[in-house]
């Protein structure tokens, strides 16, 4: 699968902050039902875009990963956050489909 489920702030912190590469996080919990709706979503960009982007999800139900929802300022799910070389560097918020979430991440590539 194209996407990493972040198991532990220190894996986020790892695999995410870490990286030189871009980096997406899709900020997610089960009882919300636009982020179920969102995640095939999700899928098929990461999939599309595998070996030009990474992407990792956060359960925001987790409780132990809750101090990277409050580290990255993550108020509402779902969320996406783009991080490259450990820095934030744009997010957006809310029901995406495919083809509009690619073109977002596309101008964040540029």
């Amino acid at each position: 699968m194209a996407i990493t489920a972040i198991k532990s702030v220190e894996e986020f912190d790892q695999l995410v902050l870490g990286s030189n590469d871009l980096a997406i996080v899709d900020f997610w919990a089960g009882w919300c039902e636009p982020c179920t709706v969102m995640r095939p979503e999700v899928e098929a960009v990461a999939e599309k875009l595998e070996g030009k982007v990474k992407f990792f999800s956060v359960d925001a139900e987790d409780k132990t990963l809750r101090p990277i929802l409050l580290k990255e300022d993550v108020e509402g799910i779902p969320s996406m956050v783009f991080f490259k070389d450990g820095k934030m560097l744009d997010r957006i918020a809310g029901y995406k489909k495919a083809d509009v979430l690619e073109a977002l991440i596309k101008e964040v590539i540029k």
